[in-house]
């Protein structure tokens, strides 16, 4: 029994492509998970920006009445 004789490659390797082709065209596309610091988990994250610079949020409780002139809106994605 010689199974090596009885594959044909020329079409096998047009089912492989086609078939590679399909996934790479079906696969789902990435999801991508946006970090925000929050009350709980600032200082106990290390973020790195594009640039490969590591840094940490504190906080820090104010007033907002006080600050209200600085306060400016933060859009959310």
């Amino acid at each position: 029994m010689n199974l090596l004789g009885n594959i044909q490659f020329f079409p096998m390797l047009i089912s492989f492509a086609i078939g590679i082709f399909i996934v790479y065209i079906l696969k789902p596309s990435p999801l991508i998970i946006l970090k925000y610091p929050n009350l709980e988990n600032a200082g106990k994250l290390i973020y790195r920006d594009r640039n490969g610079t590591c840094f940490v949020y504190e906080t820090n409780e104010v007033d907002c009445n006080a600050n209200e002139k600085r306060i400016k809106p933060f859009p959310l994605i």
